[in-house]
């Protein structure tokens, strides 16, 4: 799979002072909104850059509740940026990976894109994006 990391995900608790501890690191906010999932849930988020680095900040990912277990703050996923989705997606789904979020659609300030998340064989959490329209 021709991918590159796109960001890493990462589940806080309180995002005001995670915001504010990677500013006093050094790193440069670049988006904080609510938007509208496709499930129609309200999802709070913050990306900032550091050393190039983007992270998604969040109280909650989009695919927790598809895990079975409890998801406790910290790094929660990669996402890599593909060209083809449904390529992608579909060369995955064939090794057997577990889809954790189909594909879907989605818009919000930082552009629009398709994308989805697996889980590897050994339970690390990703997430495939074909960017369609880029704001950030």
């Amino acid at each position: 799979m021709e991918a590159a990391l796109w960001n890493i995900g990462m589940k806080v608790d309180d995002m005001e002072s995670e915001i504010t501890f990677w500013q006093e690191l050094g790193a440069k906010l670049v988006l904080r909104e609510k938007f509208t999932a496709p499930g129609g849930e309200d999802v709070d988020y913050a990306f900032v850059d550091f050393g190039g680095t983007r992270i998604f900040l969040t109280p909650k990912t989009v695919f927790e509740d598809k895990l079975g277990h409890t998801l406790m703050p910290g790094l929660t996923h990669a996402v890599f940026e593909v060209e083809d989705l449904d390529k992608e997606y579909e060369r995955l789904t064939a090794m057997g990976l577990e889809v954790l979020v189909e594909r879907v659609e989605i818009s919000a300030a930082f552009g629009s894109r398709r994308l989805a998340f697996f889980r590897s064989p050994n339970g690390m959490v990703f997430e495939i994006l074909q960017i369609l329209e880029a704001k950030i």
